[in-house]
């Protein structure tokens, strides 16, 4: 009894009993902070992440793109998603959480834009390995890219390409960017861009030419008239002959 009585004291297992209890308590605590603490932190994540893909104050519509190039400042494509603004006198290009770290918010205005292009995306060396057959490679070849030629503050030649994220698939983001060149157009920002502006300025300024060069010979139409009514008098009054009057007249009206 003396022995079993050591084994199983009951102050003893009690203690033992409270002591496991109290690490099993913490241990519990330390796991539900733990997920309390990481799911706070995913909460947060995805609250800043849907955040940054809102389109900014201001913006007409937002796109999700890539970049794929162009850029002396980012000479190679990266991942990750930028968000495209289409605001009133510009496009607003600002990077998302996935593109912050280096990626910097730029503006291409309106003005500056020489050329702007919806182009088929580039097979990357992985899709071309996947692709079974020559008609899954065309299937991916879709209309999903956006080439930008404009000029800097500097006066600089710049040129960017972005490919379309918005849209599930490649055919989606294809969709999408038939839907950019829609907005753009009810807009009225095509009509914005430099090139567009210089070319209706070009042909505003054929027209006028077209215009005074009208006025100019209707004007001279009106002299050699007048000079051919000069004629006719001199002839009744006999200064002229039929003959010299004849030849004069033609030489006038050849120059109508």
């Amino acid at each position: 009894m003396g022995f079993f009585s050591g084994v199983f004291d009951s102050d003893k297992l009690a203690d033992a009993i409270n002591t496991t209890k109290n690490a099993t308590k913490n241990i519990t605590g330390k796991v539900a902070g733990s997920f309390a603490e990481s799911a706070g932190e995913m909460k947060k994540f995805s609250e800043e992440t849907k955040k940054m893909k809102q389109p900014v104050e201001g913006a007409i519509t937002r796109y999700g793109v890539a970049y794929k190039g162009g850029l002396a400042k980012y000479p190679k494509q990266q991942s990750g998603e930028i968000g495209l603004n289409i605001m009133e006198e510009c496009f607003y290009l600002k990077p998302t959480i996935g593109t912050n770290d280096w990626f910097e918010e730029m503006a291409i205005p309106y003005a500056k834009i020489k050329s702007l292009e919806i182009v088929e995306r580039k097979i990357s060396n992985t899709e071309w390995l996947l692709s079974s057959s020559d008609s899954d490679m065309k299937a991916m070849e879709q209309k999903n890219n956006i080439e930008i030629e404009y000029e800097d503050s500097d006066g600089n030649e710049q040129f960017i390409r972005l490919e379309m994220l918005t849209g599930i698939s490649i055919y989606g983001q294809a969709k999408k960017c038939v839907e950019f060149m829609d907005v753009l157009r009810q807009n009225g920002i095509l009509k914005k861009f430099a090139g567009n502006r210089n070319a209706a300025q070009n042909m505003q300024g054929q027209q006028m030419s077209g215009m005074q060069a009208g006025e100019t010979q209707a004007a001279n139409g009106d002299v050699i008239l007048e000079q051919i009514e000069k004629l006719a008098g001199l002839k009744e009054k006999g200064i002229l002959s039929e003959e010299e009057y004849q030849q004069k007249k033609s030489e006038l009206l050849a120059k109508l």
